[in-house]
């Protein structure tokens, strides 16, 4: 059974029992604050989840996501189960209200009621002089093109990319083959894969020849956790590096790992070389204050290739 075939029936379902009941034992109408909704996981499980308050838009990204002002998650959690992962440390965090915005954890979960932030938030007035705050992290809290999501999820927040063309989307995966398999990417996107370890590389080198017609394609290398060996970087327009940051997750502290200079000084050396701009996360100086002000990383961000409206909007950085 598809996705939205058991979301429409279990709302079909409750809304049958509703009608059966007496006048007398149906239940006093709860106020905005305390109704729920009824979200779906990969396999099709309905999950209550509270009513927003009010119309979904964009969350501030943190200090972490240096090349992107907004996060957007209309798919939350993911199965990959990569050992140091900072979203599923959020997301099982043992309190009250992680347990309200996470009600199943980690589990991979569709927001359906997310789906209209685009449109809702408001491009900043700074867009002009700040790039950065046209830029939206898709899913910093899932993987939205893993083997587990349905077809559907992903149509659903594509669609709504395409029609709200005034934002910037990084998107980001460690399945990247993925990307060509759907219909069709939105065409401000930026497309992104995450590699980590050397066992990814030659899956996304293999991934990214396939790709063409996008706005820009970006490689994140964060964090940093071997001494990677591509053949090639000219399929990328976009290196991001970066550390890992120490997280505590459900079976333990992971700590944190600096990779050796030489392993990032000889990935920026390719880059250059292949054309690609250079993105380094400031989590790679370590300690940095008055006295010890570390050096000047370099920042860069690609040209786009669509002559989109966000591209006329958004001069370079």
């Amino acid at each position: 059974m598809s996705v939205d075939r058991a979301y429409r029936q279990v709302n079909k379902r409750e809304k049958a029992e509703q009608r059966n009941r007496p006048e007398t034992e149906r239940p006093v109408p709860e106020s905005p604050s305390q109704t729920t909704i009824t979200l779906v996981t990969h396999k099709g499980d309905g999950v209550e989840y509270p009513l927003p308050k009010s119309k979904p838009t964009f969350n501030p990204a943190n200090q972490h996501i240096s090349w992107a002002a907004w996060t957007w998650n209309p798919v939350t959690g993911c199965l990959h189960g990569c050992p140091y992962c900072y979203a599923r440390e959020i997301a099982e965090r043992n309190d009250d209200s992680t347990r309200r915005i996470f009600p199943i954890g980690f589990t991979p979960l569709f927001h359906r009621e997310r789906l209209e932030a685009p449109q809702n938030h408001s491009l900043p007035s700074d867009i002009d002089i700040n790039p950065r705050a046209g830029r939206v992290f898709v899913c910093s809290m899932a993987d939205l093109y893993g083997q587990w999501v349905p077809d559907t999820w992903i149509e659903q927040v594509h669609d709504v990319c395409a029609r709200n063309p005034q934002w910037v989307y990084l998107l980001l995966t460690k399945f990247p083959e993925r990307y060509n398999r759907v219909r069709s990417l939105p065409p401000t996107a930026w497309v992104g894969t995450s590699v980590d370890k050397q066992k990814r590389v030659r899956i996304a080198e293999e991934a990214f020849r396939k790709i063409n017609n996008v706005a820009v394609k970006w490689l994140s290398l964060e964090p940093l956790r071997d001494d990677l060996q591509f053949t090639d970087l000219s399929m990328f327009d976009w290196i991001v590096i970066g550390s890992q940051t120490g997280t505590q997750q459900p079976d333990g502290h992971v700590p944190a790992f600096a990779p050796p200079f030489e392993w990032v000084a000889k990935l920026v050396a390719q880059a250059r070389e292949a054309g690609c701009k250079v993105w380094l996360k400031p989590n790679l100086l370590g300690d940095v204050h008055d006295q010890s002000p570390g050096m000047e990383l370099p920042q860069e961000v690609p040209e786009t290739r669509c002559a989109s409206r966000q591209e006329r909007l958004l001069p370079l950085a």
